[in-house]
């Protein structure tokens, strides 16, 4: 019997570190695609740091720093039943960037012959547990924030960590077979303004985003817009539960009526 018990633990063990082999030992990755816009998040833990990215044959290829050795590791924008990028468009790599425990890259992708965008909207969330650095701190806004502009479009993303609260989702009266159901109502509010250093952020201070989840008090550093543009929210998602990605769109100027030349003050016409 004690044998047999010890056959079926050893089954268990290599089952277990099959499935693990099978997943991503790295932690996993997010995707979120907004048309042209492409940004993958990859879980960094402790002090390792992206050395290189390159694009091939539509998969992300990434050489991660971890002190001792480089790591490689490789990332097909592909998601369980579409494509993240379609196999006549081109993708470029518009930077990087680094909140907290995520690496964050920028891409671009376009139809290859006609130089246009896609009207994509796709959402891959594939994290897995990890340690998280700084976990019992709460990360400065710069540290847990960052965005990336192309146009007129701005995509910021927020590191979520204590901002998101799941309320219930109400309660149903039954009275006489006719079923009431009562729920809160939330109002979404958010700002828009400058930190001491004259850096824009956007401030969730409540908003909802789901039927029962709400972001309260989340911060996105907009390097990206000007001093003198104003934006508005577009959508608010979230990747898994912890990335809040905020979709912007920069509001055109109002037209400048057309200016006349006017005559100087010292010169006076007069009719004769």
């Amino acid at each position: 019997m004690l044998k047999i018990k010890g056959l079926i633990l050893t089954a268990l063990s290599l089952a277990v570190v099959g499935l693990a082999g099978c997943g991503d030992s790295t932690s996993g990755y997010g995707i979120y695609r907004s048309n042209d816009i492409v940004t993958v998040f990859i879980p960094l833990p402790d002090t390792s740091e992206i050395a290189e990215v390159k694009i091939d044959n539509k998969a992300l290829h990434v050489d991660i720093d971890r002190d001792e050795k480089i790591a490689p590791r490789v990332i097909k924008l592909q998601g369980r039943f579409f494509p993240v990028v379609e196999p006549d468009e081109t993708v470029e790599i518009h930077g990087q960037n680094r909140i907290n425990d995520y690496a964050v890259i920028h891409l671009r992708a376009f139809d290859t012959k006609h130089k246009v965008s896609r009207f994509i909207k796709l959402y891959i969330s594939k994290f897995y547990d990890f340690k998280i650095t700084n976990s019992r701190e709460k990360p400065e806004p710069f540290e847990n924030s960052g965005a990336f502009r192309i146009g007129d479009k701005i995509i910021a993303y927020c590191r979520l960590q204590d901002n998101i609260d799941s309320q219930p989702k109400g309660f149903q009266v039954d009275l006489g077979g006719v079923k009431i159901k009562r729920t809160t109502a939330t109002v979404n509010t958010h700002i828009i303004t400058e930190d001491k250093i004259g850096e824009r952020l956007l401030i969730l201070e409540d908003y909802k985003i789901d039927s029962d989840k709400t972001i309260r008090g989340a911060h996105f550093l907009l390097k990206d817009l000007g001093p003198d543009e104003t934006a508005e929210i577009k959508e608010v998602k979230t990747l898994g539960s912890r990335i809040a990605i905020a979709e912007l769109v920069i509001l055109a100027e109002d037209p400048q009526p057309p200016q006349f030349p006017q005559p100087p003050n010292d010169v006076i016409i007069t009719d004769r």
